[in-house]
């Protein structure tokens, strides 16, 4: 009997564009998710709120981009009852429709959350708890990771960077799959940033290369961040 693997993959998604897909896919395949949910970040508390454009736009997008995916799923679980953007909320309402028994939970970040994650509200239980899978991209870097961390989840780190996709699964194989960690992979993700392609927007220039196609339609047509629409 195949087992339940959900992603959970969380963003601000101002906007959601290639990179974030990039990762969701990579990190599907390697470690066999059975589905993505792209957890929008109704108010983040880490977050300026200064660029940040309203839940229903980025939702709009996310849903958008993952249109034709068959394994992503938007998801506006903050909002449901107490709502909170914090993580541990978000990961014990998700963790209630999944049963230890029957699948296994992995949240999904970026490498550079591995420096401020000792900041998030209950992060000791959110790392001992949960699998974590920190993805480096261009410009986030782990760092010195260990210090960052509380005592009781270092144990639990599995440094994957560096090998590939078959070694990173002979490495899951072999350890087994059911034994909550925290891993560290790379992904070759592009270097892409939701920041970039505000300033893009906002001033009128070319993005189109880095968002999907039903996105960056969306921002034009509503000009979300402001400026001219670019022309070819």
């Amino acid at each position: 009997m195949s087992v339940y693997r959900l992603g959970v993959l969380g963003g601000t998604f101002n906007p959601i564009h290639s990179g974030h897909l990039h990762i969701a896919r990579s990190v599907q395949k390697i470690f066999s998710l059975s589905k993505v949910l792209f957890v929008v970040a109704a108010d983040p508390p880490h977050k300026p709120r200064k660029s940040l454009i309203a839940l229903a736009h980025r939702y709009a997008m996310v849903s958008l981009a993952t249109s034709e995916e068959p394994f992503f799923i938007p998801s506006l679980v903050e909002l449901e009852s107490h709502a909170s953007s914090y993580s541990v909320d978000t990961m014990r309402k998700i963790s209630r429709s999944v049963r230890s028994e029957e699948g296994e939970i992995y949240f999904i970040a970026g490498g550079d959350s591995l420096r401020e994650v000792n900041s998030w509200k209950d992060s000791e239980e959110l790392l001992t708890k949960y699998n974590f899978i920190f993805v480096l991209r261009p410009g986030a870097e782990a760092g010195n990771y260990v210090d960052s961390l509380p005592e009781k989840a270092i144990p639990r780190v599995r440094d994957l960077t560096g090998l590939s996709r078959t070694g990173i699964r002979r490495q899951l194989e072999g350890e087994g799959f059911k034994k909550k960690r925290l891993f560290i992979i790379d992904a070759d993700a592009p270097d892409i940033s939701a920041t970039r392609i505000r300033n893009l927007a906002s001033a009128g220039k070319n993005f189109r290369s880095m968002v999907p196609e039903p996105v960056y339609s969306y921002i034009q047509k509503l000009r979300l961040y402001g400026g001219k629409q670019w022309m070819p």
